[in-house]
């Protein structure tokens, strides 16, 4: 798994399950702080088909994911 750094936090990004028809979650687990909440991204389903899909991106993408996430949620961001 994918793990990037924020605010002095660690954070590890895990491909989830549909959303809604057409999108997938991407999680981020806080490995660094128990205390702080998970964190939702939604992206098309075509994107990533597998963890793998997602393990490959370079930090700055992850990053740009991270950045569209929202608290233990999921947030509407496309379509």
């Amino acid at each position: 798994m994918i793990a990037i750094k924020v605010d002095n936090d660690t954070w590890t990004a895990t491909l989830g399950g549909p959303s809604r028809e057409g999108f997938r979650a991407v999680v981020f687990f806080c490995s660094s702080n128990g205390q702080r909440p998970y964190r939702v991204a939604e992206v098309p389903a075509e994107r990533f088909a597998s963890q793998d899909d997602l393990d490959g991106l370079s930090a700055d993408e992850v990053m740009e994911l991270f950045a569209d996430t929202g608290s233990m949620g999921v947030p509407r961001n496309y379509g």
